[in-house]
């Protein structure tokens, strides 16, 4: 119960944080808040469209490189990284996230 006050309050706290940024980015500079404002839906359906087609090749390059390494299914690399303490196959798995993220950043371009 008490896990899941700590998790509603700290939605809330970010959700606060994010509704205070936006009316200070407002109140700073109102022009470019609505500019960006109004190329929010261009952005939102580059992301929509972009998105799927990241994710597939981030997956298809985590499955390359973790078949290169010798690994068959996600179990395996949870029992190497943790059971036999080799952070190796876990690096590698988040390396290829962040790379897939920063190709997204570079496909999307408002």
């Amino acid at each position: 119960m008490a896990k899941n006050r700590l998790g509603l309050m700290a939605g809330l706290t970010l959700v606060g944080l994010i509704v205070l940024g936006q009316v200070v980015a407002y109140l700073v500079a109102r022009e470019s808040w609505q500019i960006f404002i109004a190329r929010l839906p261009v952005i939102l359906a580059m992301v929509a469209f972009w998105g799927p087609i990241v994710a597939a090749i981030a997956a298809g390059f985590i499955v390359v490189t973790m078949r290169l390494l010798g690994f068959d299914s996600l179990e395996e690399v949870r029992q190497e990284s943790v059971d036999q303490n080799n952070p190796a196959p876990a690096i590698v798995f988040v390396g290829t996230l962040i790379a897939s993220l920063i190709f997204l950043g570079l496909v999307i371009r408002p």
